[in-house]
């Protein structure tokens, strides 16, 4: 198949849990302080690809996961999550 790429980081072929064939990629950002990860072309909520952005704050005391999907239907709104995990 063809080489499909996201922000100049190569996509490989992943199954999920769900047993759906995706493509993936993940990279550190900003000195290792950002991990981004991308899981494209799944068929769940109508198909679309998951945007992911993971980052420590608050000192490192949280955990900051921000998830945004990007559907694959025109004119859909992409949807945005953040999660925020406490250090316990």
């Amino acid at each position: 198949g063809s080489m499909h790429a996201v922000e100049g980081h190569v996509l490989k072929p992943m199954v999920t849990a769900d047993e759906e064939e995706v493509e993936v990629a993940s990279w550190w950002e900003d000195g290792g302080k950002v991990h981004r990860s991308w899981v494209v072309g799944g068929k769940k909520y109508g198909g679309g690809d998951f945007e992911n952005k993971r980052y420590l704050s608050d000192n490192g005391n949280m955990l900051v996961c921000e998830s945004t999907f990007h559907p694959s239907e025109e004119g859909r709104e992409k949807a945005t999550v953040t999660w925020r995990f406490l250090r316990e």
